[in-house]
């Protein structure tokens, strides 16, 4: 946290509209048996009939976490700097937990009963996923996420959560957008630390501990 000092600058910052903090992403978190409606912001792909780049695509990435630690989790390293903290770990033990796992990010226009919001959703990549996979098996048919509406119910708590997702009838006329404001995902979504800070990081001797990838299960 910088230091202020000044009245002027001391006022200033008291009068700053609380939205500036707002590289903060509100991420998607639903109670066990919960169920919302959902919207896709973001498409898959690109070529998808219903891309528009104002809403962009959501992303997948690789990810190391500390097993010890799920709030310590970062982008691995490997391909871009050649070296990467999670791999060694992994490679050191690799029943530990360290290996990079593939996560799904998305923004979501939720539907709640009485709100309507735009979210981040956070889900694996991979067998024991069945939400994300029908997603993605969707978009393979239809080639479109986002003219529907979707159904999604949390069942069970802790790393014992699984996700029901239920697509809902197509748009019969053009979903109106301009109001709707997503998250910049790779901004927001997902935390990268360069190979000389990773070790600090991971293990908590950095004195910063907020992170803005604290996701649901």
């Amino acid at each position: 946290m910088s230091v202020i000092t000044g009245l002027k600058n001391i006022k200033s910052k008291m009068e700053r509209p609380q939205v500036e903090e707002g590289t903060r992403a509100r991420w998607l978190k639903l109670e066990d048996g919960q169920s919302v409606k959902i919207r896709f912001v973001n498409e898959l792909d690109p070529d998808s009939p219903h891309y528009d780049k104002n809403r962009g695509l959501a992303i997948v990435v690789a990810e190391h976490t500390n097993p010890k630690d799920y709030r310590r989790k970062a982008l691995c390293s490997l391909d871009d700097e050649g070296r990467c903290f999670g791999c060694e770990q992994h490679r050191k033990d690799p029943k530990a937990g360290w290996k990079a796992k593939l996560r799904f990010y998305t923004n979501v226009l939720v539907d709640d009963g009485t709100d309507q919001y735009v979210a981040v959703w956070s889900q694996g990549v991979g067998p024991k996923s069945p939400a994300t996979n029908i997603l993605i098996e969707y978009a393979g048919d239809t080639q479109s996420i986002s003219n529907l509406q979707w159904r999604l119910k949390r069942s069970g708590t802790g790393t014992q959560t699984s996700y029901t997702l239920i697509p809902l009838a197509t748009d019969s006329d053009p979903f109106d957008w301009a109001s709707v404001d997503p998250f910049e995902l790779e901004k927001v979504a997902v935390r990268s630390v360069t190979y000389p800070d990773q070790e600090a990081f991971f293990m908590g001797l950095d004195v910063d501990t907020s992170s803005s990838t604290s996701v649901d299960w």
